[in-house]
């Protein structure tokens, strides 16, 4: 950070001369945005394009328009100097992104359900295979907890915690199950309202509750699968079924780690777009990073070129070159970078009204976007308003008894095996809530010892044998 942008960084946060620090602050920040999402951008647009020419023929229909109108936006962007459009590009580009975001709800659907059933098909599997004998009970579970318990570092002994409890037989009563969900929640009191709602989110979709509209129309390949493992009945199932079903999932993990992977990139390439276009209007003349600048033209100018030219081409040597001139800027700014949202964070929940009066509320608002685009949370809402409320006892319990009767419902319409993938998928993913290792231990025990299916009990047993070995690696 240049020792002008410091200075005014400084006052800012502690409230100094903000009269005279907003606006050029604020017009400071806007090029540094501008600058980095032009560099994320020749970054990304670059690696999305090698997985294009790679990957495109296994890509859905859907995937490849998105792509297109990218294109069309960024060969725009770089060939009319103009760029009367920016409002226009805009929109599109938020268009596009939503569209991406949904397509995204569909593949995590899917990839929790195939996930559940692979679980359920895990734990059958050695009703078809010989077994070797299995270990006592007590002296497993003293293994495991030297396992959770060998690190002295709290987050890492919760993080195994999970793990284990994920893959441990589930033979809790449904009651239990509930009760353990509310204590989980409990420690979520005091969270921020957007933490509660990620998370949230997160059980509810480990649990396959919340479909997505017309989901069965989109991959319908998909939906034919799911179809067709619903139809399993896990307590009488044939050797035969198994090896169907198991194959069934491989093919649909294969389709979903690809456009999974696909749609992944294409957000980070269309947030930077976002980002740039949101940006440009209030971007300097500067000669800051002039070069940086220009390269990161140049390879963006020239990927869209060899895109239209539709030959699926390997990028040139010179294009690969320019990206020396690019070496060390991530590292560079990334501090800068928590700097300026630092500020800007505190200049919204603070100095908002100041803003309004002293400088342009629009190029404001524009930063405070381009920070959400150019953050680690790809998938952001950028229109739903952000609260700084936390979440009380009666919000958490209200949500608590909708997520149990929804679950409930759920229950009574699937296979006791989904029901319990189910309650291991979601169980995993709550705060820790034994209290000490006691506790921990008798969980264990509970669950090896009242498994009485030979062959779940040893599919599990290997699991966590695989996990215990592959920690000590």
């Amino acid at each position: 950070m240049n020792k002008r942008l410091k200075s005014m960084y400084k006052e800012i946060i502690n409230n100094k001369n903000l009269k005279e620090n907003i606006p050029v602050f604020l017009d400071l920040t806007a090029d540094k945005y501008y600058t980095s999402a032009l560099f994320r951008l020749a970054l990304h647009y670059f690696t999305f394009y090698e997985m294009y020419c790679d990957d495109s023929r296994l890509w859905d229909s859907q995937l490849k328009e998105y792509f297109e109108k990218v294109n069309r936006i960024i060969s725009q962007l770089v060939n009319d100097s103009q760029r009367s459009e920016n409002k226009d590009f805009i929109q599109e580009t938020d268009e596009i992104r939503s569209g991406i975001i949904a397509r995204m709800n569909c593949l995590t659907y899917y990839t929790d359900l195939f996930e559940i059933y692979e679980y359920a098909l895990n734990r059958v599997e050695y009703r078809f295979k010989d077994v070797k004998e299995l270990e006592d009970d007590e002296e497993l579970a003293r293994k495991i907890l030297r396992f959770i318990f060998e690190s002295n570092d709290s987050v890492m002994v919760n993080e195994l915690i999970k793990e284990v409890i994920g893959q441990l037989p589930v033979r809790i009563t449904k009651q239990k199950y509930f009760e353990y969900l509310k204590d989980g929640f409990k420690e979520l009191i005091g969270a921020s309202q957007d933490s509660f709602e990620i998370y949230l989110y997160m059980i509810r979709s480990s649990a396959l509750l919340d479909s997505v509209k017309d989901i069965e129309n989109i991959y319908p390949d998909l939906w034919e699968k799911k179809e067709n493992l619903e139809k399993i009945d896990f307590k009488n199932i044939t050797k035969e079924e198994y090896e169907r079903a198991i194959n069934l999932i491989s093919e649909a993990v294969k389709f979903l780690e690809t456009a999974t992977t696909a749609y992944y990139s294409l957000t980070e390439l269309v947030n930077d777009l976002y980002a740039l276009l949101v940006c440009d209007p209030f971007k300097g003349d500067t000669s800051e990073e002039k070069e940086l600048k220009e390269a990161a033209f140049y390879i963006i100018r020239e990927i869209n070129t060899e895109y239209y030219k539709n030959t699926q081409d390997e990028i040139s040597q010179e294009v690969v070159d320019k990206f020396k001139i690019l070496e060390g800027f991530q590292e560079e700014t990334e501090f800068d970078l928590l700097s300026l949202e630092d500020a800007l964070f505190h200049l919204s929940e603070h100095h908002k009204k100041r803003v309004e009066d002293t400088a342009d509320y629009e190029l404001f608002n524009s930063l405070l976007l381009s920070k959400d685009l150019l953050s680690d949370s790809l998938f952001i809402d950028l229109h739903k308003s952000k609260s700084t409320d936390k979440i009380g006892k009666e919000r958490c319990q209200k949500e608590v008894d909708r997520l149990i009767e929804d679950l409930s419902g759920k229950f009574q319409t699937c296979d006791r095996m989904i029901m319990r993938a189910i309650m291991a998928n979601t169980i995993n993913k709550l705060p820790v809530f034994f209290n000490n290792h006691t506790e921990v231990m008798n969980y264990v025990i509970y669950s090896l010892s009242k498994c009485t299916d030979m062959a779940e009990k040893y599919a599990c047993i290997e699991i966590l044998n695989e996990i215990m070995d592959y920690q000590l690696i």
